[in-house]
């Protein structure tokens, strides 16, 4: 059967590997042996496949049943523009390939690559930060990082079209045969003795020419799940947030919602999650602001920038805490350490940590409002002080009218106010008869007048 020249039967060849619709006949050909082979896949549960079902979903960092980047699978790490994420990122990476751990329980597997795959960086930027995180290590691990995080340029001339995951023909977007290409080019890489153990891929915008939104995001995550599904490898996906979303940074209000595009981004990867600038003693958020409660409560004592990656949805099941960063200059710029938390945050999700700092800072609020109560009364008792000092010196006798009439305010104004100075010890208060009043009345002096200033 002859083929169309229509070149979207041409991308729709890369895609379905070969495949391609024709006629009717041939259509229904197909159908018939698609609906045998599914068929064929309508059997019951062996033993062997519940079985295997006792071990957790496996993810790149794992502990029990708490994970993050799930293998064979997408996960979207978004964050606002100038955040750091490429520097987190490499953070990470850097964890994988040392056998370090991230929350202090995630475990790294052991002697595993990482590829970073970047259509915004160029390689010569990537060694920056790599240089940096390397400047961070002990000999072994620095030649582990040189040796297996690796990041092909993409700026080479014989790469330019491998930039390029989705291309929009007629106003379709499609992915393109750079899809294949990865896959066959990392295929050799997932059987090596240094096997792959996560592919990150910089950024959503740049891999793609459609629009963002549902129809160019769908293609494009299914394009990457692919490629996890095939390599058998944990694929990460990085992305921003939207202007609005930043408005909500500071009661760390943050959602999946968030993230930048069309739903289809969020609904049809497996885990999402945010990076978070906390602030820095250099570079700090207002006190109250809850991202300055949570570095306290991560990273107390500690004055460098600090980021935490907050896990926004679960994967399989397997919800990870959020992991923190600390941020350490070095000749090359900076780069993002990992820090445990404490254990009061240790293998808590987001949900109950954010509840953590609602409470932390509500707590904040009222010690403040307390603070500015107990300025005012302060301020009110050095101001009834002084009118007592000054009716004292001239020969009056200070009452509780005199001194409400002294400071312009109602008869009994200056009654707590006087009350409190009795109790400081800064008056003191004696029962005596006043002139055109019934009776004893309180009548307050300074003590020791001759030698004392209100």
């Amino acid at each position: 059967m002859e083929r169309s020249c229509d070149p979207r039967d041409e991308v729709l060849a890369d895609v379905y590997s070969g495949s391609w619709i024709g006629s009717t006949a041939e259509a229904h050909r197909r159908a018939a042996g698609l609906a045998e082979t599914l068929r064929g896949q309508l059997t019951p549960w062996s033993q062997d496949e519940l079985d295997a079902a006792r071990e957790p979903w496996p993810h790149a960092f794992q502990e029990r049943h708490t994970g993050l980047f799930p293998s064979g699978e997408v996960s979207i790490l978004a964050a606002a523009g100038r955040e750091g994420k490429t520097t987190v990122k490499i953070g990470i990476a850097v964890a994988m390939v040392t056998h370090h751990t991230l929350a202090g329980g995630l475990i790294s597997q052991p002697d595993r690559s990482v590829v970073v795959y970047s259509a915004e960086d160029d390689r010569a930027q990537y060694a920056r930060k790599v240089a940096a995180q390397i400047a961070c290590l002990g000999s072994g691990d620095a030649t582990r990082v040189r040796e297996r995080l690796l990041v092909p340029n993409l700026d080479d001339a014989g790469l330019v079209a491998a930039k390029t995951l989705v291309m929009v023909l007629d106003g379709q977007p499609l992915p393109t045969g750079t899809v294949e290409a990865i896959i066959e080019a990392l295929q050799p890489l997932t059987e090596s003795v240094t096997p792959l153990g996560l592919l990150i891929f910089e950024t959503a915008s740049t891999l793609s020419d459609a629009e963002e939104s549902n129809p160019g995001f769908r293609v494009l995550v299914l394009a990457l799940k692919r490629i996890a599904r095939e390599l058998k490898v944990p694929v990460v996906l990085s992305h921003h947030v939207s202007q609005a979303s930043l408005a909500n940074l500071a009661d760390l209000g943050v959602s999946t919602t968030d993230i930048r595009g069309g739903t289809a981004l969020v609904n049809n990867a497996r885990q999402t999650g945010l990076l978070v600038n906390l602030g820095s003693n250099d570079d700090p958020f207002p006190e109250s602001d809850a991202r300055t409660v949570l570095r306290e409560m991560a990273a107390p004592g500690r004055t460098e920038r600090i980021t935490a990656l907050i896990s926004l949805d679960s994967s399989k099941g397997i919800t990870p805490p959020p992991i923190f960063f600390r941020w350490v200059n070095t000749d090359w710029g900076p780069a993002a350490v990992e820090i445990n938390a404490p254990p009061e945050l240790a293998d808590r999700s987001w949900r109950k940590v954010h509840e953590m700092v609602r409470a932390r800072r509500a707590g904040i609020r009222s010690e403040a409002k307390d603070e500015v109560k107990r300025a005012a009364a302060d301020a009110y008792m050095q101001e009834v002080v002084r009118i007592v000092y000054d009716l004292q010196a001239q020969g009056e006798l200070p009452t509780c009218r005199k001194v409400s009439t002294g400071a312009g305010k109602g008869a009994d104004w200056a009654k707590p106010h006087l009350s409190q100075a009795v109790k400081c010890g800064r008056l003191v208060m004696s029962l005596e008869k006043v002139p055109r009043t019934q009776g004893q009345t309180a009548v307050y002096r300074v003590p020791h007048l001759s030698e004392s200033t209100p």
